[in-house]
């Protein structure tokens, strides 16, 4: 068996969900609770800070389940079978399925048809604006580019940090990955 990590580092994704989704409820309690002067009764006030503050747990939970699935990339070959997971998609390529493998510098053109886009992340199913066919997408921002033509229904771009090791192993098709 042969994994194939994806390093997936959505920072800026991160940054923005903590500041919609964490940052933005503290500072909604804060002006409450510094209005509470002018705002009728402490009870009413408090029942809102409360609500508010368990909203605020939720959403971190919520956050860090999140940011964990779409962090779990990597691609595994074994048993003649290229398995492909990305965050909650998960997809399976028989090795003899495998035409041709490209080193790209610049992704195809691409429209979006079911995943996760966040910033500096890709994850899920898009289709070519310039043949139709789907393509299954694994990509972190920055990363070398590889595009795995198959004779199946759909092709394969993936973000790996060593494209040529796994374009050689993709073509090779060896025994070892058969285990």
């Amino acid at each position: 068996m042969h994994v194939f990590p994806i390093r997936t580092l959505p920072w800026r994704a991160f940054a923005v969900a903590v500041g919609a989704l964490c940052l933005a409820p503290i500072a909604v309690i804060v002006v409450v609770l510094a209005l509470s002067d002018l705002l009728p009764g402490w009870f009413v006030i408090a029942v809102v800070a409360i609500l508010l503050g368990f909203m605020l747990a939720c959403q971190i939970a919520l956050v860090a389940l999140a940011l964990y699935i779409t962090t779990r990339n990597e691609i595994t070959l074994r048993g003649g079978t290229m398995h492909l997971k990305g965050g909650e998609f998960h997809e399976r390529v028989p090795l003899d399925s495998v035409m041709s493998v490209q080193r790209l510098d610049r992704g195809p053109p691409l429209t979006w048809r079911n995943g996760i886009a966040l910033p500096g992340f890709r994850v899920g199913w898009y289709q070519r604006n310039d043949n139709d066919r789907f393509v299954f997408v694994i990509r972190a921002a920055h990363a070398p580019m590889l595009y795995v033509r198959t004779n199946m229904r759909f092709d394969v771009l993936l973000g790996v940090d060593d494209p040529a090791a796994l374009g050689q192993r993709l073509l090779a098709n060896r025994a070892t990955d058969r285990d």
